[in-house]
């Protein structure tokens, strides 16, 4: 699941104890989003690589290209 920094923020101010298990958990969440988006960026950049190798044009490219940009933008 891809979570951006206000939905974080909500979770982890549910959680009652310290500053360190809250800023634990800011960190894990981070890094599981980062982990999904990350994942993500592969296969589109695999779908591209798959395209090329079809002898697609830089046209039909251009929505998976986007769809990268779009997706690199959601690291946190």
């Amino acid at each position: 699941m891809i979570l951006t920094d206000s939905d974080i923020e909500v979770r982890v101010s549910q959680i009652s104890g310290t500053h360190v298990k809250r800023n634990n958990l800011r960190k894990k969440l981070k890094a599981q989003s980062n982990a999904v988006v990350t994942e993500k960026i592969n296969e589109c950049k695999g779908k591209i690589r798959d395209l090329r190798a079809m002898g697609a044009s830089e046209q039909a490219l251009r929505f998976w290209y986007s769809e990268t940009t779009n997706l690199e933008m959601k690291i946190l």
